[in-house]
């Protein structure tokens, strides 16, 4: 009885780990389709041009775009496209975004004498979005909510609508799920902007000290979400802060120097 109870056991692992493997591979082939890519693409260019109508379209300073192009210039994966383009709009909040295809989006409070944030703080705020593009963390989440709703034909506009859903039922294990993925996401880009940042000779301790004075604030209406999508802000500090310190220790020769490019 207790050899028949542990070949199920060890069937029902070996099964489990067939199902994970194959979830996996869905994901990885879902990222690598060009169609799914064109997919997204479509769905953040709407999502870009509802924002452009409802606030004013402004200049960014020539200065940004001169850090955008060297953290550009830093990074491999980014240098083999898509090109990156700087767009901004008038808002009074702090605010920054990245889509897949190439586009950074700030708020004009970003440079405002108000908010006063330094030209390193600026660089760490486009590092970290610069990391997303990266990775194309949106089409891997996108892809990664087919998966969990079991319906890896399903359009990526019908899946977000029913992953907001999900977001706000407390119990539901596919919205924890989803914010595990999402969490993850926001650590490892404070930790590439980090690396960024110390490639371009910018301070890296810009980006612990840019977290606590963009997120430290009272989150507007167009980010009801923000608690669910980003991490808790004081566990975030401390894993940026400990990034921070691996950096300089790298720089002060107390471990081999390296710059983690993807």
């Amino acid at each position: 009885m207790n050899s028949m109870v542990r070949f199920f056991q060890l069937a029902s692992l070996a099964l489990a780990g067939l199902l994970v493997a194959s979830a996996a591979v869905a994901r990885t082939a879902c990222v690598q389709d060009p169609a799914r890519a064109h997919e997204l693409r479509v769905l953040d260019e709407i999502q870009i041009t509802e924002l452009m109508e409802r606030f004013d379209v402004v200049a960014a300073p020539q200065r940004l775009r001169h850090m955008l192009a060297s953290l550009v210039e830093a990074s491999s994966r980014l240098r083999q496209g898509p090109a990156v383009h700087l767009l901004a709009y008038q808002d009074a909040e702090l605010n920054a975004y990245a889509a897949d295809h190439g586009m950074i989006i700030l708020t004009s409070a970003m440079w405002s004498a108000r908010e006063a944030l330094s030209d390193d703080e600026l660089a760490a705020v486009m590092a970290h979005e610069l990391a997303h593009i990266e990775e194309r963390d949106s089409l891997v989440e996108a892809c990664a909510n087919l998966q969990r709703l079991g319906q890896p034909a399903m359009r990526f506009e019908e899946a977000r609508d029913r992953m907001a859903l999900e977001m706000f039922n407390p119990r539901s294990t596919l919205a924890r799920q989803a914010q595990q993925q999402l969490h993850a996401q926001e650590h490892a880009a404070d930790v590439r902007a980090i690396e960024l940042l110390r490639a371009v000779g910018r301070q890296p301790q810009a980006m612990v000290s840019v977290l606590a004075k963009i997120h430290g604030t009272t989150p507007s209406a167009l980010n009801l979400l923000m608690g669910t999508t980003h991490p808790e802000l004081r566990v975030r500090l401390e894993k940026a802060q400990a990034a921070v310190d691996a950096v300089k220790a790298q720089g002060s020769g107390l471990i081999p120097q390296k710059l983690s490019e993807p």
